[in-house]
């Protein structure tokens, strides 16, 4: 994996303060609402990132990007919810294993 800088601090600050606040309401919400919540964090890191990801990991974000947009429209049919959870860890997972030179190609 590259070690490049892909977030400023305002970026990150934004995050942390999202996961923070995301949290809290959590606890006066429904359960369903924290995997909702946790992926718009992710397609908010995916979209901070883009910018000044290397041309490698842009398609990566966007398949995240666009999995986030297809799993939020599945929230109301609970098996497909997951259906598309699951997708979007194994993109995750594949993306990792051939970032870390784990699927047996170099990377």
């Amino acid at each position: 994996m590259s070690s490049t800088r892909v977030l400023d601090e305002d970026d990150a600050v934004e995050l942390l303060a999202y996961l923070v606040s995301a949290a809290r309401t959590q606890v006066d919400e429904a359960a369903e609402y924290a995997p909702l919540r946790l992926l718009t964090a992710a397609g908010r890191l995916a979209d901070m990132i883009a910018p000044a990801a290397s041309d490698g990991l842009r398609p990566f974000l966007e398949d995240i990007r666009q999995g986030f947009g297809e799993t939020t429209l599945a929230a109301g049919d609970p098996d497909g919810y997951v259906d598309r959870l699951d997708g979007l860890c194994r993109t995750v997972a594949l993306h990792l294993a051939a970032s870390l030179g784990l699927d047996g190609r170099t990377p």
